[in-house]
């Protein structure tokens, strides 16, 4: 077995999921991509497609390319009402983590989240959304 072979069982230090930047990559395509879109309900189920795959390539592009990224985008009409959410994981706390956002204008609520950030080797069972 040579030493391209081997196993990792946790990213090394460069590689560790950093929650900071990938909000960092979420806050650059929401505000680049809604600025000034009204909310439409017929153009929803599209644009948070679209959305969630920019995301991801972004975050990918980051330098996260080795772990499995689960992308969720929530978009909905701005009427003043509250919104809550959450969401369930099983993962490893030394190697995977989270990030998300939150966008608001004057007619929608976007919630693009990256959930979880996880280390291939350290995936067990898949996400448990409630």
């Amino acid at each position: 077995m040579g030493e391209s072979d081997t196993y990792h069982i946790r990213p090394n230090h460069q590689q560790k999921f950093r929650p900071a930047v990938v909000k960092e990559c979420i806050r650059e395509i929401v505000r680049e991509r809604l600025s000034g879109v009204q909310y439409n309900p017929e153009e929803v189920p599209e644009l948070t497609r679209s959305l969630a795959d920019s995301v991801k390539d972004k975050i990918k592009n980051a330098g996260f390319d080795k772990y499995k990224l689960v992308v969720q985008v929530v978009i909905g009409e701005q009427r003043g009402q509250g919104v809550k959410m959450s969401s369930r994981c099983f993962w490893d706390a030394d190697a995977d983590s989270y990030a998300e956002d939150v966008f608001m204008n004057a007619s929608s609520i976007l919630v693009p989240r990256s959930l979880p950030g996880l280390c291939p080797e350290a995936v067990l069972t898949p996400c448990l959304h409630s």
